[in-house]
């Protein structure tokens, strides 16, 4: 195998849950990914990695509409069984691992976007950039947006649950880090691992939000946090993640999230520039 990850949100046997989760990333991230997506032109073929439940690819199949294409892929597309694409197809596809053929082979694509992908290819997320810019034609642009985790903490510090939250999330992040399943720094990353796989007209933003407990951005986090949750043998770290949950519950307690990092980079055309 070229590279490999482990998943660990999984839907298999906590599929409504999984499915919750992922409606409520759409309703808090799609309005921005709309935006961040504006430079599609009618008549491009376009590659959705990771697709979840499919509201980036009906997007983009409307905007490439009447005579473009959308390709929707994920490593398990059980979320994607409803998704109506006039213009499109869904593929079972790993981008670390399966046969780009699949997809149309090299050169095959205008625009390929990810969303809260590389996070989850720790070690191997050069190896998906890579294999993504071989997918994309000379002068295509490439959309990667994903989580710096650093910057989630409570917003304020008067709040009772405040000091114990961060140094819960503190204590999170640095499993994370440890077991290699997900890399929390995942978005700071995106301008210089595009500039290595040598895309030009680079371009950044990105932002953090702010909200109480208990709306859709916190319902997003304890569903997150609940679906990756595994059995140890830790009591201080069951403690700790059954904080977060009380903590991101409670209307009275505010949140500021981790920061939503996107890139853009253009593929260099036959001379060696930016098309």
């Amino acid at each position: 195998m070229a590279g490999s990850s482990a998943y660990v949100l999984a839907a298999s046997g906590r599929e409504a849950h999984e499915a919750e989760r992922l409606e409520l990333l759409q309703q808090i991230f799609d309005p921005t990914a709309h935006r961040r997506l504006d430079l599609v032109q009618p008549g491009w073929r376009c590659l959705e990695v990771a697709a979840g439940r499919g509201s980036i690819a009906r997007f983009l199949s409307d905007r490439v509409a009447p005579s473009g294409a959308v390709v929707a892929t994920d490593i398990d597309i059980g979320a994607l069984s409803g998704l109506d694409l006039p213009n499109g197809t869904v593929i079972r596809h790993d981008i670390l691992n399966d046969p780009l053929d699949t997809l149309g082979g090299a050169g095959s694509f205008d625009l390929v976007h990810a969303r809260f992908l590389l996070q989850h290819l720790f070690d191997h997320q050069d190896l998906a950039i890579a294999r993504m810019v071989e997918l994309l034609k000379p002068g295509g642009w490439l959309v990667i947006e994903d989580l710096n985790t650093d910057t989630l903490t409570a917003a304020d510090p008067a709040h009772p649950m405040s000091e114990r939250f961060n140094q819960g999330t503190a204590m999170t992040l640095a499993g994370l880090r440890a077991s290699r399943v997900v890399d929390p720094s995942a978005g700071l990353a995106l301008l210089p691992r595009f500039k290595r796989a040598g895309l030009g007209n680079l371009r950044h933003e990105a932002f953090a939000l702010l909200e109480q407990g208990g709306g859709p951005l916190c319902r997003w986090y304890l569903q997150s946090t609940e679906g990756s949750r595994r059995p140890v043998d830790d009591p201080a770290w069951e403690a700790a993640v059954d904080f977060t949950i009380q903590a991101l519950k409670d209307p009275d307690f505010w949140l500021q999230s981790a920061m939503l990092h996107c890139a853009w980079g253009q593929k260099h055309n036959g001379n060696g520039e930016a098309a």
